[in-house]
């Protein structure tokens, strides 16, 4: 389940919790869209600054830079100062979303004072609530905990990929698929709803090994998922997939694979849906042109469950850097960043035998 030397690099490169930032402050707070009531609606998102991730304790996900937001001092009233402020944000939505470094349910980084004093701090104020945690902390006690409280919840849990040595030697999750099945089926004989997110192109995966991967996983999780979240990779700081990216060792999925991924799994019963962080910037999605209406047609089409316009401008768009960039990218014993490592050729930093 543990690739310890992958464990270790990545573990090397995290900053250390120890430091000074506002402990009685969310680290963000906004409003945006999404569809956690089968239709798009304002909906506020709060991440809570925490002690972090448990697994942090021992590791990080190779593509995860939450642990920059993290503080080890944070306290019960620090929380408490968190909520309040949360609660006050949130004027005309009555969809929340939180985040924290790590999980919601897990009562180390969230303590049962902090979690109750939030459910009965917003009972009044949202009547949907999305919150995440891994799948070690969804059990019957703390999802029965949850419900007791009357707000309508969905769980939010990063799968990232239904293969396990995807998950093992690429993503470093430090668990697998069958852990995953466990806590769904907790979930639905509780009968609570489930978002399942899924990394779009973890690091020392091709394009055309990324799509297929994401495919199967989507089609994996359907059956115990209400929505499926697509997360093509960002490049967040201090982490793994950062060190490849500034080697020119990673690229960053294509928008066009984004489009593939939505559009070959439109037949399952979850929801699919995709809402690409940093999308057509250079640490995000992105093609090699420019194109934010193909961003726009992911986030639109994600929301309305609509397909047909981003069906349409797929095989209408101009894909031949696309396959040119997967065929060239196939024939590489490691996978490179394409365009990058052709400058370092042209430079002469790299010398072909």
């Amino acid at each position: 389940m543990i690739n310890r030397e992958l464990a270790a690099e990545v573990k090397s490169l995290m900053p250390s919790r120890e430091r000074e930032t506002d402990r009685n402050s969310p680290v963000s707070m906004w409003n945006e869209m999404d569809r956690l009531r089968g239709k798009p609606e304002p909906t506020t998102v709060v991440i809570f600054r925490t002690r972090g991730c448990s697994w942090y304790d021992f590791s990080s996900c190779s593509m995860c830079g939450y642990f920059n937001d993290v503080n080890t001092n944070v306290g019960m009233e620090n929380l408490k100062a968190q909520i309040d402020k949360a609660y006050d944000f949130m004027e005309n939505t009555k969809i929340l979303k939180i985040f924290t470094s790590g999980s919601f349910l897990d009562r180390r980084e969230v303590p049962k004072e902090a979690f109750d004093y939030f459910m009965k701090r917003m009972s009044d104020k949202v009547e949907k609530l999305l919150v995440e945690s891994r799948t070690e902390y969804v059990t019957e006690t703390t999802i029965k905990d949850m419900k007791s409280y009357g707000i309508d919840t969905r769980i939010a849990i990063g799968v990232e990929s239904s293969n396990d040595y995807v998950v093992k030697n690429k993503v470093n999750k430090g668990t697998n698929f069958s852990k995953f099945i466990n806590a769904a089926k907790t979930l639905q004989k509780e009968k609570v709803e489930l978002r399942s997110y899924l990394l779009l192109k973890p690091p020392f995966m091709s394009e055309e090994e990324a799509v297929i991967d994401a495919i199967k996983s989507v089609r994996d999780c359907a059956p115990y998922s209400t929505d499926i979240s697509v997360n093509p990779m960002n490049i967040q700081k201090n982490t793994l997939v950062e060190k490849l990216w500034k080697r020119g060792e990673y690229r960053p999925p294509w928008l066009w694979s984004v489009a593939r991924v939505l559009l070959e799994t439109g037949d399952v019963e979850a929801d699919v849906l995709s809402y690409p962080t940093g999308g057509d910037r250079e640490r995000g999605a992105h093609n090699d042109d420019r194109d934010q209406e193909l961003v726009k047609l992911i986030f639109n089409s994600s929301l309305n469950q609509d397909f047909r316009e981003l069906q349409e401008y797929y095989e209408r768009g101009e894909k031949t850097k696309y396959f040119s960039h997967i065929r060239n990218e196939n024939r590489l014993p490691v996978q490179y960043d394409i365009d990058s490592f052709i400058r370092k050729i042209t430079s002469g930093s790299v010398k072909i035998q």
